[in-house]
């Protein structure tokens, strides 16, 4: 029952809150730009770095980290 008071408690208490309005746009800085759009940003290819690994049947797993290694099997 005490826990049903715990959280009773915080709701009536939020219910008894006043409700805000927004800004009207009057009120509201302008755009910084003339045009309303932000400049897009550079950004990399996002498939520069891939590298495509068919699915295959079961196989060595040290055989696999071999392959698959930055290094291509050298210590």
């Amino acid at each position: 029952m005490k826990f049903y008071i715990v959280l009773g408690f915080p709701m009536a208490l939020a219910a008894c809150g006043t409700i805000t309005e927004p800004e009207p746009p009057e009120t509201l800085a302008a755009s910084a730009s003339a045009d309303g759009h932000p400049p897009h940003a550079p950004h990399p290819a996002l498939l520069s770095g891939y590298v495509e690994r068919p699915v295959t049947g079961p196989a060595s797993w040290r055989e696999l980290n071999e392959q698959q290694s930055p290094n291509q099997g050298g210590s």
